[in-house]
């Protein structure tokens, strides 16, 4: 959280374009593989990647089309099923959806009832299987189209009204409860829509009141998410959490019971190895 409120969360700022010169978690993409990306937003492949601090793993990664930011979805938590739609993938289709590959399948069948046609691949930042309609219209122009539309449809795994939407895009500031950090955590925030970057901005007290100098701030109930933000999102610590592995839950502050066990038995255990 900022001097202004601003809560950070896994919405970036717009981005001209992809940041794919740089290693990506530890992988390097081949010019091949930006031209994939910038082609179609999605690498068609699966590869190894290294998140700081953590394991290597297997991923598919595309390209946000509104912020232009570089996503990666564990391999590992895609559920690709047989049947799609009414049609049952060949073997050759199903190992090359799995593989990340774009693969074409006719005769869906849609909730309406019409047969369909379309060409599947896995979306890291759809997370999951996207449906590609307008196969002609490369990535630019379906990019662009995105971006004008302004307030998207679910903000951090929520699931907006049209009149929420409606509000958000007059310029109106909602607060919003049960959006889910990066570590898959409730919290709850102020939102608004910031027209230059056409992005949400979140907040953890109402932007709209003016803040006084001298005077205590007007702090919302996501106030209590405060920790929880820092340290599910940036990693931040205090004395009391530097030691919690698992991401905090819901307005935690504090280790829970079974959290200060482990805390004490860990200090046992190296007190112990000390000894000589």
């Amino acid at each position: 959280t900022d001097d202004n409120g601003n809560i950070g969360l896994a919405i970036h700022p717009l981005r001209k374009e992809p940041q794919l010169d740089f290693p990506y978690m530890g992988y390097k993409f081949s010019p091949e593989e930006k031209e994939q990306l910038l082609t179609t937003g999605n690498l068609g492949k699966t590869i190894e990647v290294t998140p700081k601090n953590a394991e290597p793993f297997s991923a598919y990664v595309s390209i946000d089309p509104q912020t232009n930011e570089i996503i990666a979805l564990r391999a590992d938590r895609v559920n690709i099923p047989k049947e799609i739609k009414g049609v049952t993938l060949s073997d050759a289709q199903y190992k090359d959806l799995v593989e990340g590959k774009a693969v074409k399948v006719e005769g869906m069948t849609a909730k309406s009832g019409k047969s369909f046609n379309a060409t599947l691949q896995v979306n890291a930042e759809k997370k999951g299987i996207e449906f590609i309609f307008d196969n002609n219209r490369g990535f630019k122009e379906r990019q662009q189209q995105t971006q004008q539309q302004g307030v998207p449809h679910k903000l951090c795994g929520l699931e907006l009204s049209e009149k929420q939407r409606e509000a958000l895009d007059s310029g109106r500031t909602l607060y919003l409860k049960n959006m889910v950090d990066k570590q898959g955590q409730p919290f709850n925030a102020y939102v608004r829509m910031d027209k230059e970057q056409n992005r949400p901005r979140f907040y953890k007290w109402n932007p709209d009141k003016k803040q006084e100098t001298g005077k205590e701030k007007v702090v919302a109930v996501a106030e209590e998410h405060k920790t929880q933000v820092a340290v599910n999102n940036h990693g931040k610590t205090n004395e009391a959490t530097k030691n919690v592995k698992e991401p905090l839950k819901t307005g935690q502050t504090q280790p829970t019971a079974e959290q200060k066990q482990k805390q004490d038995e860990n200090k046992q255990k190296k007190s112990r190895g000390r000894r000589m």
